[in-house]
């Protein structure tokens, strides 16, 4: 059986309908042959995709490439506390190559190549009966009489790579499963009930049932292969339709103009945590750790020397803290040689405790000469009232609205880009609206207007 990552009670009777309609299944327009005469090593220091030159990273910096970086400090920023659905949250420090064309200004991100762990790929190579051939030089090429004109090869996977590689650099082993691979897997069993399963799950009369499973309770292909224990697909099948597995977006928390090297901040969650962030943890247990990264597109939110004399109005939610951390500390660095603007900060965490780095935001607020913060606003949804940034910015209002309003203030936004940050926008609304006498409709307008002129910017990598 398949080590799940998210191992699900599922009574596969309970979802089988007698009568409907699979979801059309998809092509398969890939052949796969092996070569037991040459092995492939395969490491996790060296991903496949570094030897193949025509894939392409997303929202890569132009001309970059992942390069390998060793990990040279972990620290423990906030502990888990399940009491408060509190995240274990963890900075790593990156040792950049100083010979790298490799510059960063607070704000920008990177991207990790994440993979599969060794044991989650070697269960899956068994239970696939893929073992005897996981090391073997496998060729893919387009079927030679049924592939389609469009058909191509999968970008992200060398040809000449082994099993072993594909699974653990190449493919999502937990993303959402479409409903036409779940009505393609129906062919690769042999037994009834699995079958009537997987056709239901897949069916418009079963979408009450993929909306449970798979969507709500996060079934992914590994608990599949968990709770189907005859289904045998292809490999042909899951390199042509599983998803790619793709870098992993991180902000940088801290100022190039500070020594120590690059620093992360990633949360794992206690049950089901992520592929990148499972291996960061445990890359970061041990010595002499690598990763590999590269410099993702810069975008409007990021302060450089350049903003320096700008009035910074930063609003953060958990981990998104962590750029602002960056800015905070760039100031603190050129505080002394340059003219800089003020700088108001609005926390919101679970607790006091799971406010990243909050004895140096005190010491930026209380006890800096100048000081880099001129205001400190916190608040914790599982503390006393007001428990949301939202009340905060609507106590705030007048004075907010007045400093919105300077020609060189700028107001950054990092939450989940989704609700939050959303409601985070009507809060601000609704101060436009108390302080400056408008309507609702105005006010949308006028946000509208302070996002086109780049003083309302937010952090939408996803």
């Amino acid at each position: 059986m398949v080590a799940s990552t998210s191992p699900l009670n599922v009574d596969i009777g309970d979802y089988i309908l007698n009568d409907c309609v699979p979801a059309k299944r998809l092509e398969l327009n890939l052949e796969i042959c092996y070569d037991s005469t040459e092995k492939q090593i395969t490491t996790c220091a060296q991903p496949a995709q570094m030897r193949f030159a025509n894939v392409k990273y997303p929202f890569a910096r132009i001309g970059a490439a992942p390069t390998s970086v060793a990990i040279t400090n972990s620290q423990v920023v906030v502990k888990a506390d399940p009491q408060t659905d509190t995240k274990h949250v963890v900075e790593l420090t990156l040792q950049l190559d100083p010979d790298a064309a490799f510059s960063y200004e607070p704000g920008d991100t990177i991207a990790i190549l994440p993979h599969n762990e060794n044991k989650v790929v070697d269960a899956l190579l068994q239970r696939l009966h893929l073992s005897g051939q996981a090391d073997d030089v496998c060729h893919i090429k387009l079927a030679s009489k049924l592939v389609k004109k469009s058909a191509k090869l999968p970008e992200h996977i060398p040809n000449s790579s082994s099993v072993r590689e594909i699974f653990t650099h190449c493919l999502s082993l937990n993303g959402i499963l479409k409903k036409q691979f779940l009505s393609s897997l129906a062919e690769y069993t042999t037994d009834e009930r699995e079958r009537g399963f997987l056709n239901s799950l897949s069916s418009k009369q079963g979408t009450s049932f993929y909306n449970e499973l798979i969507l709500e309770r996060g079934l992914g292909f590994l608990d599949l292969m968990q709770i189907c224990g005859i289904c045998q697909p292809s490999l042909a099948l899951l390199v042509e339709h599983l998803p790619r597995l793709l870098p992993r977006p991180y902000s940088i928390a801290n100022s190039p103009s500070c020594e120590g090297g690059l620093k992360i901040i990633y949360s794992i969650l206690p049950v089901n945590p992520g592929v990148a962030t499972s291996m960061l943890e445990s890359k970061s247990q041990q010595r002499e750790s690598k990763i590999f990264i590269y410099p993702r597109l810069s975008n409007a939110f990021r302060y450089t020397t350049e903003d320096l004399n700008k009035n910074q109005i930063l609003i953060a939610i958990g981990t998104g803290l962590a750029p602002f951390l960056g800015f905070l500390e760039h100031k603190e660095f050129h505080n002394r040689q340059a003219n800089v603007g003020k700088t108001w900060l609005y926390v919101g965490a679970r607790t006091a405790q799971a406010v990243l780095k909050r004895d140096q935001l005190l010491a930026w607020q209380e006890s800096s000469s100048p000081l880099v913060l001129q205001r400190l606003r916190m608040c914790y949804s599982r503390g006393d009232s007001p428990t949301y940034v939202q009340q905060l910015l609507e106590e705030d209002a007048e004075e907010l609205v007045e400093l919105i309003l300077e020609p060189e203030t700028v107001l950054y936004v990092c939450a989940d880009g989704a609700k939050i940050s959303q409601s985070i926008g009507q809060a601000l609304s609704k101060c436009l609206q108390k302080v400056l006498h408008l309507d609702e409709t105005q006010s949308a307008e006028r946000l509208k207007e302070l996002r086109q002129q780049g003083k309302y910017r937010e952090d939408i990598w996803l």
